[in-house]
């Protein structure tokens, strides 16, 4: 069984490596969708199995939608994108890698996964599928087993990979 929820939002960002018009700043109408799939642990009143309320998708989800909207999407090395904006008193969305639609569907997989994976566990969700559109004809795609988020808090630790950000 599949749910799935969309999230729509505005932010800029440029790649500043790329060898067109990439490389300038531009803005986006960014739509994504967000599937869950697996078996309902239980049933509700009345016969029919429900896999999971959707408002604990948009929970998980909805922080990151608004830290990103209307914001500036900068790679953490773009120094020179990130003094512009915050010269300006622009809102920033700070990443660890660069914001291409497939890192950020990687981002907001990661993101549920990690924040949410015992919500997902207990009403018996196995998968995350993230799809995330660029433009109306571009899109990206990940798919994320729910149990590799188990041990999450403790990699990244290990790790010392910090989660993304938001300022002003």
């Amino acid at each position: 069984m599949i749910a799935a929820k969309r999230f729509r939002w505005e932010a800029a960002h440029r790649l500043p490596w790329h060898e067109g018009d990439c490389r300038f700043i531009h803005g986006h109408s960014y739509r994504m969708m967000v599937e869950v799939e697996g078996e309902p642990t239980e049933d509700t009143p009345g016969g029919t199995s429900m896999l999971i309320d959707f408002k604990h998708v948009k929970r998980m989800v909805k922080p990151l939608v608004e830290d990103m909207d209307h914001a500036t999407l900068v790679a953490d090395y773009d120094t020179e994108l990130k003094e512009a904006v915050s010269k300006i008193g622009s809102k920033i969305y700070e990443l660890d890698v660069d914001s291409t639609a497939e890192n950020l569907a990687e981002h907001f997989a990661d993101h549920i996964g990690e924040s949410g994976w015992e919500v997902l566990r207990k009403h018996g969700v196995e998968t995350i599928r993230v799809k995330l559109w660029e433009t109306e004809t571009c899109y990206a795609e990940v798919e994320k087993d729910v149990m590799e988020y188990a041990e999450a808090p403790k990699r990244r630790e290990e790790s010392g990979r910090a989660p993304a950000h938001a300022s002003a």
